[in-house]
This record gives C-alpha cells, structure tokens and sequence, in this order.
C-alpha cells in the first residue's frame, strides 16, 4: 500500500483505503478498481492523492491517530464557517463585496463590535467546538503510535491542513503535558490559524515558485487579518485569535507581522508568559504543526516529501525559527518510518533494496522493522526478506516519497 499523487493514477489500479465524501459518506469503497471515469471525478473533486494496493505490502495498514471520518466532517464544517465569516466581512453594499487590501480597511469595516453571525454561523462554529472535543477525545485515548495519513480528498487545501495542523497541534500539546482547557485553545487556533487567507489572492497562495516581494508583503497580511475576524467570533478564548497572529512569528524575533520573541522553552515563568514581546506556548506549537503539515502534503504542484527529510529540514529550523524544545518533542512523538511507508536499504548487503515498513516501538520510533519486496534491480523478491533496524542498527534507510513508490510494478499487479 502507498500513497499516489493524482497525476500519476493509471486505469487498472485498485483503491486501498476508502475515499469520502465531505459528509464522511463513503465516495469509492477500499478495493475499487479505477477507470478513467473514476479519475476524472477525482480530479473534478480536486482530490489530491489516494491509497493504492501495491500487491506486495498490502497487509501492512499504516495507522492513522484519527479517523478519516471525523477528518471529513471537520473540514466541512471549518469550510462553511470560513464561507460565513467570509460573506459578513465582505458582503455589504458599501464595499460591493470586494474584500479588504489591508488590515485597516478590514478592521474599518468590521468595527469593534463582536461579529453577530447568522444562524448558519453560529451552527458552523458550534459544530467547530464539538470536532474540536472529539479531535482530543480520539487522540488523547489514544495509544497508537501517531501517524498523521491524511488524504487530501477535498478541493481546497487550507481546510485539510488547518485540520492536519490541529491534530499534530493536540498531540504535540498532549506530549506537554498541557491541560485540556490548554488543548482545547490551541486546537481551535489551529483550525482557524489561516482564516485571514481567504483575503489573500489565491493565485499567490498557490503559486509554486518563489514569491515576490510584493506577492510576501501580501502573504504576511493574513495572521492579522486572521486575528481581527477572530476576536470579535463569539469563541470561548481570545487565545486562539492570538494562536493566528502569531504563527508566523519566530524565536529569533525575525518573524511576521509583529517580529515577537520565544525562548525555545516549555516551561516559563510567569514573567515570560506575560511578556507581550514574546510568543504564546500554543502559538509556538501551531508553528511546528504547521511547517510539519505544508512540508507532508500533497499540493497540486508537487507531492509530499518524505517524513525522515522533513525532519531534517525541520530539525534545521529549531532554534532561530521553531521552539528547540517542540521540535525536540515532535522527534519524540512522530516517526519518520510510519508503518506502510515505502523505504530503500543505503547501507550493507540489502543496499538498493525497497519495502515497507512493517512494525514500530515505541522505544525505538525511528528504528523500524522493515519487509524488504524489491531487489537493487527493482525485481519482485520470491520470499520477502524481514530485518528489524533495533537489532541491525548498521542497516540505514531512506525513506521514499509517494511518487517513488515502485509504480510499475503496481501498474501491472492492479492491471492483473
């Protein structure tokens, strides 16, 4: 099993986990055998990615620390409060609909009283809160070693990641040891982290290049923005608002848009944590799960990196940009060998060779046991070969990304 960018689909390959619709219906069932109809509908739905069987590994189901279910019924809800919240700050007859340029101009039109949402909102935000309960009730009863396999099965990335965001956010808290009113804060922030975007020219939110000076400057509008729509939402905290604004900010102090400081610490004194130039903890933590979630995702320019190089990156940025100690906590908390990934031996007589990740530890969450299907030649092995990384620990891997996974071979096991 592995995961496909859709660009890469072929008829003849055969779904291996369930594909759902935004009400957590079931859209194509885990064995469907796809046609080029299917694939044109996936596309149409702006689906990004899906499970294949590969024919070797199949018995090998990745784990995933929330349902694919709740997944679905989370973005939905997230989407429709953005599409209210989005008609009331833009919709008046003074501004002709046509959103704000700058921070000033909303806040001019939004004023300082709270925003009255319509029924539709008040339901939305509502059914926010109890994803938000049963987010942490699923992960906080949970004892799987987390694996954070979400598919991208809806068109509009900021919803699906600003899930991914608050599910590592809530792990992340949990391995903290925060409390749940704590939890409960950070989780709502990192749903709503990006709602200042919907104000931001979406061919620059998904340009794949570099971004211009001016197209940055614009880019950097959107904590603030975010920040002044959510403090006047009838929600149970001004932290969350304060979890948007300070996203993007950084511990060295060179961040965006207020340039505040963190101390790459989890536990502060009281002093630091009412310092107004330093960074809240849950922000701190909403900047880890953020850059971990845009660098594990399918975009449509390009698919997900693999989980051991966004460690490295992001073991790179602690320190100066991401708090030292989340980060520490994040390599404590997720693999970068999931169960179900695709890997390539670097090192010893096995080198060339590629499997699946079969097991992990908890002991040992970056020491996995492999199933080794493919030799150097990239040839179907006869019996696969099995090597645990904690007892052969001169074995090195590399992990694959979801557009390495041995695609011919797939190709003609799903064609079969």
């Amino acid at each position: 099993m592995y995961r496909r960018h859709l660009s890469q689909l072929r008829p003849g390959q055969v779904l291996a986990r369930a594909l759902y619709t935004e009400r957590g219906d079931v859209l194509l069932g885990a064995g469907t055998v796809l046609n080029q109809f299917f694939i044109d509908k996936l596309n149409a739905r702006g689906v990004i990615s899906v499970f294949l069987r590969d024919g070797l590994g199949d018995d090998v189901e990745p784990n995933d620390i929330v349902s694919e279910e709740l997944r679905a019924s989370t973005v939905t809800h997230l989407a429709r409060a953005f599409d209210v919240i989005s008609t009331m700050a833009n919709g008046t007859k003074q501004n002709n609909g046509k959103r704000p340029k700058t921070v000033d101009d909303l806040v001019s039109r939004l004023g300082e009283r709270p925003l009255e949402l319509p029924a539709p909102g008040v339901s939305s935000l509502q059914a926010l809160y109890q994803d938000v309960e049963s987010l942490m009730n699923e992960i906080l009863e949970s004892n799987t070693i987390a694996s954070l396999e979400s598919l991208k099965t809806h068109n509009d990335y900021t919803f699906q990641h600003s899930v991914d965001v608050a599910v590592l956010g809530i792990l992340l808290g949990r391995t903290a040891g925060l409390p749940r009113d704590q939890l409960r804060e950070l989780a709502l922030g990192c749903l709503l982290h990006d709602l200042g975007k919907m104000y931001i020219d979406e061919a620059i939110l998904d340009k794949p290049g570099r971004l211009t000076a001016e197209e940055f400057d614009e880019i950097k509008k959107h904590p603030q923005m975010g920040f002044e729509l959510i403090r006047r939402m009838p929600v149970f905290s001004i932290l969350p608002a304060h979890v948007a604004f300070q996203h993007h900010e950084r511990q060295d102090g060179k961040g965006y848009p207020r340039g505040l400081i963190g101390d790459n610490w989890l536990r502060r004194s009281l002093a630091d944590r009412m310092d107004p130039k330093r960074m809240l903890l849950i922000a701190e933590i909403a900047a880890v799960a953020d850059v971990y979630s845009a660098l594990t995702s399918d975009r449509p320019y390009r698919p997900a990196m693999p989980l051991d190089k966004v460690a490295q990156i992001i073991n790179e940025m602690s320190g100066p940009h991401l708090n030292g100690e989340v980060v520490r906590l994040l390599t404590h908390t997720i693999p970068m060998f999931p169960v179900g990934h695709w890997v390539e031996v670097e090192t010893g007589k096995y080198r060339g060779w590629r499997g699946v990740v079969s097991e992990l530890s908890a002991d040992a969450l970056h020491q996995p046991a492999i199933r080794l299907l493919m030799d150097d030649r990239g040839h179907r092995v006869p019996t696969p070969v099995e090597i645990d990384l904690r007892i052969n620990d001169d074995v090195k891997i590399k992990g694959l990304a979801p557009g390495e996974a041995p695609f011919e071979v797939v190709a003609a096991v799903g064609a079969s």
